[in-house]
C-alpha cells in the first residue's frame, strides 16, 4: 500500500506541474499563458487536428482562447437540496476561468436515471452529460451500439492529464476501452479505501450493552438482540430502539453485507457475484447459490425477532436518515456518519468483516480503480470544435487544483470565495470547517448544494489520500495544506473502515464490455430475473411466503426465467478477464 500511495503521489505531483491553474489563495483569471513547453505541445498536437488553434492545452484553464458555447446536462449529488446553478460556486468558477459559455441543464438526481434514459432514447442530447455514472453496459449500448456518445480517442491530445494517467497506468486505459477500441467517456477513479459497503454501528450503544463489533453472524444477532432489549440509547425507553434500519429497495447494500459474510462479493450491488467459497473465485447468481437459502433463513430469523426496521422494505433513504437523527438506530448503511448524523458522527464505527461460520476467512469488497467507467460523456452530434473544448474541460477535473475545488470548494476569505461560503482550517480541531449557507442542512448538504459538483470525473471521493498529500505539499499555507501538513488525517469512521475491513479486501466483480449480442441478451434476462428475486426475497424474509415450502418452486421459476444462460454469459466474460490478467 505504501508503494502504491508513493507512486500515486509522484503522479499527482506531475499533474500539479501540468496543471497551471492559480494557487487557491490567488484570484483566478482567464489570462492565456503560453510557455516554451506549451508551445511545443501545441505544435505536436496540431498534426493530429487543426482544432488545436482554439484549445488551450498548455494550461488547465482557460479551456479555449475564443469563447465557445456549450450545453452540459448535469446531475448534482443526491446530498444537495434545491440545487441552483446561480447559487453554486463551481458554476461561477468555471464561468470565470474556462472561457466556455456553458448552459447547464439541471437534472434532479432523484429521477436522473429515468430522465437520462428518456433523453437517450429520444436521441435529443446536449453537448455533454456530466454527473451520471455510465457503466460498461451503458457504454456498449449508447456508445458502440447506438453511436450516441462520441469516442474521445482523437480528443486525447487535448487531454494532457488523462493521457498522462493512461501512460502511467495502462490498466486504467484498458478498463475503459470498449470492444471496438474506443473510449467513450471520462472515468471516475478511486483508491483502495473507497468503502463499497458502508455499514456503521453506534459504538455508544455497543459500549452500553457491553459487546464488541461482531465477527460472525451469530455475534451480529446477539448484538442486535441486545440493542432491542437493553435500552441501548439510554433514554429510559427499552422499546424505541431499531436495532438495524435501512432501505432495502433503494440502497441495496443491506443484503450485500450478509452476502459478504457468506463469501459472495459484488461491487455494484447486483445479483451476479463472485463466489469466494471456491479455491478460485467463480461467477454465481446469488439467488441460485448454495448459501442463498441459509441467507434467507438468517434474515427471516432477524425479522421474526423484531431486529429489523419494520419499514425496511418500503422506506426511502431519506426516511432512514431522519430515523438515524432521532437517535433510535443501532446499525445502518449510510454514505458517511457526518452526512447522516453530523452532531454525533464520532459515535459511529464501521462494521467488521464478518463470516457465517467460525473459522472461515472473511472477505470484503474492495473498490476497483475505475470506480465509474464514464462520469462525463460527449454527444456524437456535437461539433468537432465543441467536442475538443469539452474534452479539455473534462480533463481539468484530473488536475490537482480542480480536485481540491470539486471536493472542498474555495478557501474562505480569498478572492475565489465569491459568495462567502468557503472553507477554513480549524487549528484546534485540525479539520476543515465551512461558513455554512443559512439554508444548508449541515456541511455535506452545504458543499454539495452551494460549493462543489462532486459527481465528476477525476479522483472521486473525499478520501483520496495521494491528492490530499500532493495538495498539501504544493499549497502548504492553504486550509487543506495545513490540515494534511503532517500526513493524512482521517475521520474516525474512515479509520475504523480501514482497520475493520481493509485486511479482508478482495477484488470485486470486474466490469465487462460485452458484445452487442450478449448485452442485448443479458438486458432481456436481467430485469425479469432481478424483479422476481427482489419480490420473492422480501416475502421470504418477512414470512409472507414459507421458505421451506416454496424455495424449490422459486428455483424452478428462476430457471424458466433463464438464470442459467444469464450466469453462463458472465462466466464466459470472467474467464476471458482472468486469462488476460
Amino acid at each position: 500500500m505504501k508503494k502504491l500511495l508513493t507512486g500515486l503521489l509522484v503522479l499527482c505531483l506531475v499533474f500539479g506541474l501540468v496543471a497551471c491553474t492559480p494557487s487557491p489563495a490567488t484570484t483566478a483569471t482567464s489570462t492565456q499563458t503560453t510557455t516554451g513547453t506549451g508551445a511545443t505541445t501545441s505544435t505536436q498536437a496540431t498534426t493530429t487536428s487543426n482544432l488545436l488553434a482554439n484549445i488551450c492545452v498548455d494550461t488547465t484553464y482557460p479551456c479555449v482562447y475564443d469563447k465557445v458555447a456549450v450545453e452540459i446536462a448535469f446531475v448534482p449529488s443526491s446530498g444537495s437540496t434545491n440545487f441552483n446553478v446561480n447559487e453554486n460556486w463551481m458554476v461561477t468558477y468555471f464561468k470565470n476561468v474556462t472561457n466556455l459559455d456553458i448552459t447547464w441543464t439541471l437534472i434532479d438526481p432523484a429521477g436522473s436515471n429515468e430522465r437520462i434514459s428518456l433523453m437517450l432514447s429520444s436521441a435529443t442530447l446536449p453537448d455533454a452529460i456530466q454527473g451520471k455514472s455510465f457503466n460498461t453496459s451503458d457504454i456498449v449500448q449508447y456508445g458502440l451500439g447506438e453511436e450516441l456518445f462520441r469516442p474521445i480517442n482523437d480528443l486525447l491530445p487535448y487531454c494532457p492529464q488523462l493521457s498522462a494517467l493512461f501512460d502511467q497506468d495502462p490498466l486504467i486505459r484498458a478498463a475503459v476501452t470498449c470492444t471496438d477500441g474506443n473510449i467513450y467517456g471520462f472515468p471516475g477513479l478511486s483508491n483502495v479505501y473507497s468503502y463499497l459497503l458502508r455499514f456503521f454501528i453506534n459504538s455508544v450503544w455497543l459500549e452500553k450493552v457491553g459487546l464488541e463489533n461482531p465477527k460472525t453472524l451469530a455475534d451480529l444477532k446477539t448484538m442486535l438482540t441486545a440493542f432491542r432489549d437493553e435500552d441501548a440509547n439510554g433514554n429510559g425507553n427499552a422499546g424505541d430502539e431499531i436495532p438495524w434500519s435501512g432501505s432495502w429497495s433503494e440502497a441495496g447494500s443491506e443484503r450485500h453485507l450478509i452476502f459478504a459474510a457468506y463469501g459472495y462479493i459484488n461491487q455494484f450491488m447486483q445479483n451476479i457475484m463472485l463466489d469466494f467459497n471456491q479455491s478460485e473465485p467463480q461467477i454465481a447468481y446469488i439467488a441460485t447459490s448454495s448459501h442463498y437459502k441459509d441467507y434467507l433463513k438468517f434474515m427471516n430469523g432477524l425479522w421474526q425477532d423484531g431486529l429489523l426496521d419494520l419499514d425496511m422494505f418500503t422506506q426511502a433513504e431519506t426516511q432512514v436518515q431522519a430515523t438515524v437523527l432521532n437517535g433510535t438506530v443501532g446499525m445502518v448503511a449510510m454514505s458517511a456518519p457526518y452526512v447522516y448524523d453530523p452532531d454525533h458522527q464520532d459515535d459511529w464505527i464501521a462494521v467488521t468483516a464478518m463470516v457465517a461460520e467460525t473459522g472461515k476467512q472473511p472477505v470484503f469488497p474492495k473498490a476497483n480503480t475505475v470506480a465509474q467507467t464514464a462520469y462525463f460523456v460527449i454527444s456524437a452530434e456535437t461539433t468537432d470544435e465543441k467536442a475538443a473544448a469539452l474534452a479539455n474541460f473534462a480533463d481539468g477535473y484530473y488536475s490537482l487544483e480542480t480536485y481540491g475545488f470539486a471536493t472542498y470548494g474555495p478557501e474562505a476569505d480569498t478572492d475565489l470565495d465569491y459568495f462567502g461560503w468557503g472553507h477554513y482550517y480549524d487549528a484546534e480541531k485540525n479539520t476543515i470547517l465551512y461558513k455554512l449557507h443559512p439554508n444548508a442542512n449541515g456541511a455535506w448538504n452545504h458543499r454539495t448544494t452551494y460549493l462543489t459538483f462532486w459527481n465528476v470525473p477525476g479522483m472521486v471521493g473525499n478520501g483520496y489520500d495521494p491528492y490530499r498529500l500532493a495538495y498539501a505539499e504544493k499549497y502548504p499555507d492553504s486550509a487543506i495544506g495545513q490540515q494534511f501538513k503532517n500526513g493524512i488525517v482521517s475521520r474516525k469512521d474512515e479509520i475504523s473502515q480501514q482497520q475493520n475491513q481493509g485486511p479482508f479486501y478482495v477484488n470485486s466483480m470486474p466490469s465487462f464490455f460485452m458484445s452487442m449480442e450478449d448485452l442485448k441478451r443479458t438486458n432481456e434476462l436481467v430485469t425479469p430475473l432481478d424483479d422476481y428475486v427482489k419480490s420473492m426475497e422480501a416475502q421470504f424474509i418477512t414470512g409472507n411466503i414459507s421458505i421451506d415450502a416454496e424455495f424449490d418452486n422459486f428455483q424452478t421459476t428462476l430457471k424458466t426465467y433463464g438464470v442459467e444462460e444469464f450466469t453462463q454469459i458472465y462466466t464466459k466474460y470472467y474467464a476471458a478477464y482472468k486469462a488476460n490478467q
